[in-house]
């Protein structure tokens, strides 16, 4: 039924009392579902028939107090006259025992006929709310009144949750009249969406509707309200929870304060809520908190004892103080502590109580933190344990506590771990570091590396490689893992480390296989599969106190540590597929624990792969989502990693602008002494280049050389800093230093990815003689197409087109920049640059405006004929055989007298042919004609004579 259907049933009872047949109306039903619109409809058919209605309402906190409802009805009326006999009553009241029950019949039976007298002969309709709340004297004098009832006009109503909560009493009445108020089913809350106007949306969100308001037509109302609000500002699709919900969700739990302390003591225990456990917290009996569950459920502001929505729970414990919060709290977590509840629910009561925990709780605390970092919730666990820190602890117990908190805060957001750090290392600094285990000395001293706090780098390294006893299983663990951070973060420290790497054959791709599967293994396996305990016997060497170290999350540290080391090294080998697939794997085991830096870490080590493999778009996309995972200062030295591969990948496809605004990201000057700072170095070289800054760029490229001839690692793979260089000395018109490094490189090359010898016969053969070019070119392009490096072949057919055209070649010049165009296509470089030439060509343009005029005394003319403009469109010249050679031996840079020489042809005749190309392909100089060529040779179907 519907609350029309029940007032239209109110209607027919009052009719019935007002012809004489009066009695008791008792009304049931729990918060929001339309008592109260009732009550208002009763009082507003009583005033316009001409009856007195008093009304009065029952409080839990006022059940002791004699005939308080009986004043209140009382106090409703214009007869304060009456009031005089209340002080009399109240006294007489005062002194009623069960015992004397022949007092209370005559204080009723006076009682009675002062309401009487009030009416003056008039309907008489008493109308009480929530009168399960009712003294016991009000409560007898009502029932005394409606049982004496029948032949007269007089009507008791009374509303309740429930209706045994007034007993077996009412049945002697001899009209008794009922409305039960329930909620509505799903059918009638699609009605009443349809009744405001809404027939459209009642089909789409009624089911959503009624699972959240439980068919309360209060909440379904308010539900209505913020999903039209959310609609309006643009939001759409599913039932919003908003404002206008939790305020009636609250307003329906504020106006029965009993109903709001069960609510709130739930909200309280959360998902360990039940009618006993509520009792025990608000110490009174489980009947009554299981009657009060079940009115809230009848009302929908509960299912089964269970808050419906989240929403709703955040409402009742908004409802509380926090005084009360916390004291409540503390009462749910000592009673679940002593059922042996799980520990994350006794440690999330606890920090909600906000109490300096006792030894106990620091155990629960503990527990809770590890268990949740192991189920990736991470901030749960920094909550934990920065409760448990404020406890009276041992020295080693503040310490593992402090190295939780600050491996917790820096997998979250590194910038909030470095002041943990700071007490972390004080505590240490108080007394002899003997007694910490090597496990956190070693992620001690990651920690400072990562921030580039380099002189508590080199004190925490002292620890280490002083400790004591480092044949363990657990040491020489810990040292080897710490060893791979070492060697990126700060390669001068490996000079002194304990122990030795491990075999070269660790970082072949058989083993990065391994460790790609042993990411996705479950967490008992996780620690057998990577290294951390290569044989399972060898876990009996652990001691039992750092066996805490075996869970997941540890685990984890292992796995990343040599994850990120293997990464590194297959890049390095050109073995892209097995280390893009090794950064996939990373990330996914990353992300089930939710340590947002491993993730950012693993993103712009895929991102680095890709922009090497020349996948500039994926490149950038993965770099840009790893640098606003976490703020810019929580990055420490690592900020090199995304920011060059922006700053490279945004270079290589034009975006000048783009790559400019990543070099403006401050990075700590730190950060050039790690590897990352070799990238750092490499992709800002790369932009000089490209903004004709050649010297800005060589300097670069030769600190990156410097330094990697100081480090006792080699790292040539990952920054091949003589072929960069290479390029630059061509830019400042230097070949001979550039083939010296080219000739440097290609000695090296047998160790090094195909990649890097492909890039190194290119910049040779740019540096050569005209007719040892095109070989050399030959060999970098195979070298290139086999490693799979589209943006460096890309260039190489660039400079083999471009070879092809200075001889004449024009087809086989076309169909080169062909497969050019189609890799700078898969590459992301479609339409980013005004010419694709330049930015696959090497100092071509600088090249062509350093020859010296034509003696022809062609005039420097403006360069800004582009792909797209209108000399593209129109119809395409037809130039002669002898009038292409011309052509592309004038744009590539050759004087007239030159061509003449080359072609055997008089200077005369070259005048003439290069007339008649001017007035064919409208250009006024050879700029313009080197511009003019390439798209004749770009287009489709271009004659070659």
């Amino acid at each position: 039924m519907g609350l029309t259907d029940y007032q239209s049933e109110l209607r027919d009872i009052l009719a019935t009392a007002a012809n004489g047949n009066g009695g008791l109306l008792q009304v049931i039903g729990g918060p929001g579902v339309g008592k109260t619109t009732l009550l208002g409809s009763l009082k507003r058919r009583a005033a316009v028939s001409g009856a007195v209605c008093l009304t009065a309402s029952g409080f839990a906190d006022d059940t002791a107090i004699p005939f308080n409802v009986v004043e209140q009805l009382i106090r409703s009326s214009t007869a304060t006259g009456a009031l005089d006999v209340v002080a009399r009553w109240r006294a007489a009241g005062e002194r009623y025992a069960e015992a004397e029950h022949d007092l209370l019949r005559s204080l009723v039976r006076e009682i009675s006929d002062v309401l009487h007298r009030i009416a003056g002969g008039r309907q008489l309709i008493l109308a009480v709310d929530d009168a399960e709340h009712a003294d016991y004297p009000s409560l007898m004098c009502l029932l005394h009144i409606a049982r004496h009832a029948s032949g007269t006009r007089t009507l008791v109503v009374m509303t309740s949750g429930q209706t045994h909560h007034l007993g077996t009493r009412i049945h002697s009445c001899h009209h008794l009249y009922k409305i039960d108020i329930g909620t509505l089913p799903e059918s009638e809350v699609g009605r009443l969406l349809e009744g405001h106007g809404h027939a459209d949306l009642a089909d789409r969100v009624r089911a959503s509707c009624h699972a959240i308001s439980g068919g309360n037509p209060r909440l379904v109302k308010a539900l209505l309200r913020d999903h039209l609000a959310a609609a309006r500002s643009g939001a759409g699709g599913e039932v919003t929870v908003g404002a206008e919900f939790r305020e009636s969700y609250r307003r329906s739990l504020l106006c029965h304060q009993a109903l709001l302390q069960v609510a709130q003591a739930l909200a309280v225990l959360g998902p360990y809520g039940s009618p006993w456990r509520v009792a025990s917290l608000l110490e009174y009996g489980a009947e009554r908190a299981s009657r009060a569950m079940d009115l809230l459920n009848s009302a929908g502001l509960l299912e089964d004892g269970r808050f419906r929505h989240p929403a709703a729970r955040s409402v009742a414990l908004e409802t509380l103080t926090a005084e009360d919060r916390a004291l409540l709290s503390a009462k749910a977590a000592e009673l679940l502590y002593t059922e042996g509840a799980d520990p994350i629910a006794v440690a999330e009561l606890l920090v909600a109580a906000d109490k300096t925990p006792d030894q106990k709780g620091v155990a629960v605390l503990w527990q809770a933190a590890q268990k949740n970092l192991d189920e990736g919730c991470t901030e749960d666990a920094i909550a934990s344990l920065r409760l448990a820190d404020r406890a009276d602890l041992s020295r080693r117990e503040h310490m593992d506590i402090l190295m939780a908190l600050v491996g917790a805060l820096w997998s979250s957001n590194p910038a909030t771990a470095e002041p943990e750090l700071d007490r972390l290392l004080a505590e240490i600094r108080a007394e002899p570091p003997a007694d910490i285990p090597e496990q956190y000395q070693c992620f001690l001293l990651f920690m400072v590396l990562w921030f580039g706090r380099y002189a508590d780098a080199e004190e925490t390294f002292k620890w280490s490689s002083g400790s004591g006893d480092a044949d363990t299983a657990s040491s020489m663990a810990a040292l080897r893992v710490t060893r791979q951070w070492v060697t990126f973060l700060k390669p001068m420290l490996i000079h002194d480390f304990p122990g030795q790497d491990g075999p070269d054959g660790e970082v072949d791709g058989l083993w990065a296989a391994n460790l790609e599967h042993g990411l996705q293994l479950s967490v008992d396996e996780l620690g057998m599969e990577i290294g951390h305990l290569q044989d399972p016997r060898q876990v009996a060497h652990f001691s039992p106190d750092t066996m805490h170290l075996l869970s997941p999350s540890n685990h984890f540290w292992f796995a990343y540590a040599y994850a990120c080391r293997i990464v590194w090294a297959l890049a390095a080998r050109g073995e892209s597929e097995a280390a893009d697939r090794l950064c996939v794997a990373l990330f996914a085991a990353a992300d089930k624990l939710n340590m947002k830096t491993p993730c950012a870490v693993a993103l712009s080590m895929r991102a680095y792969i890709r922009c090497r493999h020349g996948d500039f778009t994926t490149a950038i996309d993965l770099a840009g989502t790893a640098l606003r995972s976490i703020p810019p200062r929580g990055w420490g030295v690592a900020i090199g990693l995304p920011l060059s591969v922006l700053v490279a990948a945004h270079t290589a496809i034009g975006r000048l602008d783009e790559a400019q605004r990543y070099l403006h990201y401050w990075v700590p000057k730190e950060m050039f002494d790690s590897v990352v700072g070799l990238e750092y170095l490499r992709a800002r070289g790369q932009y000089c280049l490209a903004t004709n800054r050649p010297y800005a760029a060589l300097n670069d490229f030769m600190v990156s050389g410097m330094l990697i001839d100081q480090w006792p690692v080699d790292f040539g793979d990952l920054a091949p800093w003589r072929i960069d260089a290479a390029e630059a000395y061509l830019r400042v018109h230097e070949p001979a230093e550039a083939k010296r490094l080219a000739l440097e490189e290609l000695k090296l090359s047998p160790d090094r990815p195909l990649s890097t010898r492909g890039r190194a016969l290119r910049i040779l053969a740019m540096a050569e003689d005209p007719d040892k070019r095109r070989l050399l070119l030959y060999q970098s392009a195979k070298c290139l197409r086999e490693q799979g490096d589209r943006y460096e072949l890309a260039r190489t057919l660039a400079e083999l087109s471009q070879d092809y055209l200075s001889t004449g070649e024009t087809q086989q010049a076309r169909t080169t920049w062909h497969e050019t165009q189609k890799l700078m296509d898969e590459c992301g470089m479609s339409a980013q640059h005004e010419s694709r030439r330049e930015l696959v060509v090497d100092g071509a343009e600088s090249r062509g405006r350093s020859q010296p005029p034509d003696e022809a005394g062609e005039s420097e003319g403006s360069d800004d004929d582009a792909p797209g403009t209108a000399a593209e469109s129109a119809e395409q010249p037809v130039l002669s055989e002898a009038e292409w050679r011309v052509a592309t031996l004038a744009a590539s840079g050759m004087t007239n007298r030159q061509i003449a020489k080359s072609l055997y042809i008089t200077v005369s005749t070259v005048e003439q042919h290069l007339t008649r190309i001017y007035r064919k392909l409208s250009v006024g100089n050879r700029q313009e004609l080197s511009r003019r060529l390439w798209l004749l040779i770009g287009a489709t179907g271009a004659s070659s004579g």
